[in-house]
């Protein structure tokens, strides 16, 4: 036995499952909004092949067919729904879900021909509000945070209000006809002008349709709240087995005789599990396995889907602290070097000295007040590189040549948004481990250009000569390659990509020969967003027009 188990695992494992179902495809078929819908046609048909005794396969097809095209005005109304927004979206699932079954009700009631024409029923039209009432609350709990729900509708609740309304219905149902309990099957038909003339008998059947349902939910409360959430939780399926049999046969007949006492079970066939007044006979047995067995899967999924929900928010905020930490890192080695080129200019009394604090405080300031938001305008980050390579000539420029080309931060640039301190990250590189190490002359090149939304980031700079490598790709001894200039910077932007620009993005680093040298080269790609950002930080220092290229 547990040969072939494990030959039917293995089977099973090798399925091609991505060829035919891939995450893609499963999405779609998940989160259809019409295939909830379906089921409604299905149900429906199959009940009607049992009231009518049909066996064939060819009927089985033809009544689906029919319930398809009956149907089909609610899945439309449903689909354009889906489609619009606003005004024309409630127009739509109004008339899908209370304008037609409305009218279907009043023709069923008005034309009695109409049950050898149409297949659908009153119990049809009550399924499809029950499964767009589910789809509406799992709509809501998916698009709000769990923090920020007031109400936030459990399995519990949700269960209580379907309770409220199946009974609802079924004391319409009853309250529509005489002495309905002796009369049974009771016909699926509602007698308004009768349920008017008789509110309290309406109310009476209501209460006790609750109560009688209420039998049940007392099952369910403790298999969901002792049985699952303690006991197999915590102590495994065997106790969980043991105990919930042991609740069941001890508690059966005592919920049974609660449900003969109602006032309307006090006739020959009583509506219980077992129509008859023994409340120790086994169907009422049977309906409480069944409450707890169709209840297991339920809570175990509603569960597990809470759990996802708050492991993804709890991800969320990760990726939130994480990037926040990421963005607010400034390079000490920078910082240390400028302060003391500052210093050594105010000795000198340099008249570059004023311009250079400014463009530092003006570094600072961005760091403090920017740096922690999620985005910035690309004007703005533009700057920050201008003032960042005004600092660094001071220190490098009588052995580096630079070749920047800058847009100016107005215009366009205004309008795009990007991540703060990106960019920067590439020239902190470029200038550790290209330009300072360099005892030679060094050039660094800086691009950046915009295609409507699309930058486009070029940096490169030169080798040192005592890192090159031999001219074939080969890394010499006591040498490297571009791969050892990869250094926590590098590693912190690609990590901000991904967290950032998931799939708008194009990442580029080589190490190249041209007719200078070797050079190390960085290429970004990436897509942003066009959007006027919010100016919530305070006033900026006046920018000098010295020390941008």
């Amino acid at each position: 036995m547990n040969a072939i188990f494990s030959l039917i695992t293995e089977a099973t494992a090798k399925l091609p499952s991505g060829r035919f179902l891939s995450d893609k495809r499963l999405e779609v078929i998940a989160l259809n909004p019409l295939l909830p819908l379906a089921i409604v046609v299905l149900a429906s048909g199959l009940i009607y092949m049992q009231d009518k005794g049909l066996t064939a396969w060819l009927d089985y097809f033809s009544v689906l067919l029919r319930l398809s095209v009956e149907l089909s005005p609610v899945f439309l109304c449903k689909y354009l729904s889906v489609k619009n927004s606003g005004g024309k979206k409630l127009f739509w699932w109004l008339t899908g879900f209370v304008l037609l079954p409305l009218s279907a009700l009043v023709i069923a009631d008005n034309f009695t021909g109409t049950g050898y024409i149409l297949l659908s029923n009153n119990l049809t039209w009550l399924m499809l509000l029950l499964i767009e009432l589910a789809g509406l609350i799992n709509f809501s709990l998916a698009h709000k945070r769990l923090s920020s729900i007031k109400f936030r509708p459990t399995l519990d609740n949700v269960l209580f209000f379907i309770i409220l309304a199946l009974s609802f219905f079924w004391a319409l149902l009853l309250a529509s006809h005489q002495d309905p309990i002796n009369n049974q099957p009771i016909p699926l038909k509602f007698d308004i002008k009768r349920i008017l003339s008789s509110p309290l008998e309406l109310l009476s059947y209501w209460l006790q349709t609750v109560f009688l349902y209420g039998c049940l939910y007392v099952i369910y409360l403790v298999n969901h709240h002792l049985l699952v959430k303690r006991v197999l939780s915590q102590y495994g399926v065997y106790a969980y087995i043991t105990l919930t049999a042991l609740l069941l046969l001890l508690c059966y007949p005592v919920l049974a005789q609660i449900a003969l006492w109602l006032p309307m079970n006090d006739v020959a066939r009583p509506l219980n599990a077992s129509g008859n007044h023994n409340p120790f006979d086994f169907w009422n047995f049977y309906i409480a396995i069944l409450v707890t067995g169709i209840s297991l899967p339920v809570i175990m999924a509603f569960q597990l889907q809470k759990d996802h929900r708050k492991l993804a928010e709890l991800q969320q905020e990760k990726l939130h602290t994480e990037l926040k930490w990421l963005q607010q890192q400034i390079n000490p080695h920078f910082l240390f070097n400028t302060l003391n080129n500052l210093y050594a200019l105010c000795l000198s009394r340099s008249p570059r000295g004023p311009d250079a604090i400014l463009q530092l405080a003006n570094l600072l300031r961005f760091v403090v007040y920017k740096g922690s938001c999620d985005r910035v305008s690309l004007s703005e980050e533009i700057d920050y590189l201008h003032d960042y390579l005004a600092l660094q000539k001071l220190r490098v420029e009588n052995k580096c040549h630079f070749d920047i080309q800058l847009p100016s931060g107005e215009g366009e640039t205004k309008h795009l948004k990007i991540s703060p301190l990106l960019l920067v990250m590439f020239l902190e590189n470029a200038f550790k481990h290209g330009i300072e190490p360099s005892a030679e002359p060094s050039r660094l090149k800086v691009l950046l250009t915009l295609q409507e939304n699309r930058l486009t980031f070029h940096c490169e700079n030169s080798i040192p000569a005592g890192r090159k490598s031999d001219g074939n790709g080969h890394k010499q001894a006591g040498q490297a390659t571009g791969n050892d200039f990869q250094g926590i910077g590098l590693k912190n932007v690609r990590r901000r990509l991904t967290l950032m620009y998931p799939d708008a993005h194009r990442l580029k680093v080589a190490t190249q020969q041209n007719r200078d040298g070797d050079i190390y080269l960085v290429e970004l790609s990436l897509e942003l967003e066009a959007q006027v950002p919010l100016n919530s930080h305070p006033p900026a220092l006046t920018r000098p027009i010295s020390g941008k290229s």
